[in-house]
């Protein structure tokens, strides 16, 4: 397929690809989880044991819990790996995806046992191909970014402001260098992204890019 013609095509799936990836970054921990497997709690500090069932919300399976002070801390770590997993559809075909996935988690609950915050770290390395079985060229994508949710009503998640930062996302290919990169800051007032933000709505030639970077 020609540049300019994939550039057209980009245009008109921009908002649908941008909206693809960006739940993708959302629920790729999840996905992850249930494609290994695998819940796997870290260590907790010292101090008594709390039973995470009495908790509200309670933490994920495999948490664990303990007093600390006047407060109860959880920690959860959730890891999980995607093998050529199809996640969306450029012009140039369909893309899969192989990735490991790390998330590690600390949940803070008052003395009522009442979420008030959490905290997560996530960091994912992998690649992109337009082959279901990984051959081929390949793009590399990295994700390492932090976020702290904060509840307003404790107990209460839909209460949640979120802040989040770090490299949201990024997309290279050694013969191409960095394709798309979402790296920064997003407060939890909603005054918008500050950072770095070169994605499809931005410049629908990205889209073109990964096509070529993907057909060789």
């Amino acid at each position: 397929m020609k540049r300019s013609a994939i550039v057209c095509a980009a245009s008109a799936l921009a908002a649908s690809l941008t909206l693809t990836i960006r739940k993708r970054l959302v629920q790729i921990g999840l996905l992850s989880a249930l494609a290994g497997g695998l819940l796997i709690a870290s260590p907790a500090s010292a101090g008594p044991t709390v039973d995470p069932s009495t908790l509200t919300p309670p933490p994920p399976p495999g948490a664990q819990c303990q007093l600390d002070g006047q407060s109860i801390i959880c920690q959860t770590s959730l890891v999980g790996d995607l093998v050529n997993e199809p996640i969306f559809e450029l012009p140039c075909g369909q893309v899969y995806e192989t990735s490991h996935d790390a998330r590690n988690g600390i949940r803070f609950y008052n003395a009522n046992g009442l979420l008030m915050k959490r905290f997560v770290t996530h960091d994912v390395d992998g690649t992109w191909s337009l082959s279901p079985t990984g051959a081929g060229p390949t793009v590399d994508i990295r994700i390492n970014d932090n976020w702290w949710i904060v509840l307003a009503v404790p107990g209460d998640e839909s209460t949640g402001a979120l802040t989040a930062h770090g490299n949201g996302f990024t997309v290279s290919s050694s013969g191409f260098g960095v394709i798309s990169h979402i790296a920064g800051l997003d407060p939890p007032d909603g005054s918008g992204h500050r950072g770095v933000s070169r994605f499809v709505e931005e410049d629908p030639e990205i889209a073109a890019e990964l096509c070529e970077a993907l057909t060789g």
